[in-house]
């Protein structure tokens, strides 16, 4: 029986069908999944040192959501720190948040999984970055970084480890402040006998601080019980506070008082001759000697001065 060579319209319908999905599915494949292939994309640039297995196709990130894939990685060497150009492809829709000073840097998921690409947003108040420009790129502390300084964080820590195990065989001997406050028996009872001096004083601080709160407390009442007689005019005191007559009667003496002063500073009077007349000073104090002599000489020979005759 001879086959036909035509071909039904609608087998082939099928199988032009069938290959586009198949066409659709490797695009996707290719595309790196998480966003859609029909969704509209910019791309940017970044250039890396290292890429440590960044491949075509690896999700791009922006706050952790994936916006993005990884559409070509090929070394270039413009120089020691760009030797790998990365071409990243992003969704238009977070575009707004990639403003100038946005960073990339490179990130794995888990502790040895796929690397991606991740997008450290920039500041808003910028410009939003063109569309094929470049990225600066953040190198960070990554994997690598850290596995390369494990053989000295490594040595760090054994050498670390040696050093508290020679500190605590000291210690254990007895050696240094350490060790005798732990092996000294003596230390040990000194300690406890001045935490008990110390216990003591704190004791009789308090209640002296007691006896003396008491005391203030009484003289801050004596002291409210004077301001009150004070203001109810009580008192010598409280009637010069409160006293308005007392207040100009004292006032009236003092001025009385200063021109009295003021006559004798000026030598005015008897008291101010006296006080300011240097001569007349003198003469009362001549007076005052010869008086002096005249009585001592009485009283050593009052027959000279008095004659007694009863015939």
């Amino acid at each position: 029986m001879k086959r036909s060579g035509k071909i039904k319209w609608g087998n082939l319908r099928v199988g032009i069908i069938v290959a586009s999905a198949i066409a659709v599915m490797l695009y996707s494949s290719f595309r790196g999944g998480g966003t859609s292939i029909f969704e509209g994309k910019n791309t940017a640039i970044a250039y890396f040192k290292n890429v440590n297995g960044l491949v075509k196709g690896a999700p791009v990130w922006l706050a952790g959501v994936e916006v993005g894939n990884v559409r070509s990685v090929k070394f270039v060497n413009i120089s020691e720190t760009k030797r790998i150009k990365a071409v990243l492809s992003i969704k238009r829709s977070v575009w707004e948040f990639i403003t100038m000073d946005t960073k990339v840097r490179l990130g794995t998921i888990g502790f040895l999984g796929d690397k991606y690409v991740e997008i450290l947003p920039g500041s808003k108040d910028l410009p939003v970055m063109e569309p094929g420009n470049e990225f600066p790129v953040d190198e960070g502390v990554g994997l690598d970084a850290v596995t390369s300084r494990a053989p000295a964080m490594a040595s760090s820590i054994d050498s670390l480890l040696s050093n508290m195990k020679e500190i605590t065989g000291m210690i254990a001997r007895g050696e240094g402040t350490a060790g005798k406050i732990i092996s000294d028996t003596n230390l040990y009872a000194n300690l406890v006998s001045a935490l008990d001096d110390a216990t003591e004083i704190m004791t009789t601080i308090k209640k002296n601080q007691q006896e003396i709160m008491s005391r203030l407390e009484s003289t801050l009442e004596g002291t409210d019980k004077i301001a009150a007689r004070l203001n109810s005019g009580d008192g010598t005191i409280g009637k010069l506070l409160t006293e308005e007559e007392l207040y100009n009667n004292l006032n009236r003496s003092s001025g009385n008082l200063d021109s009295i002063l003021a006559k004798l500073d000026r030598g005015e009077g008897s008291a101010g001759a006296l006080l300011n007349d240097a001569e007349l000073y003198e003469e009362i104090r001549n007076l005052v000697v010869r008086i002096n002599n005249l009585i001592a000489d009485i009283e050593e020979n009052p027959g000279k001065y008095f004659k007694f005759s009863i015939f």
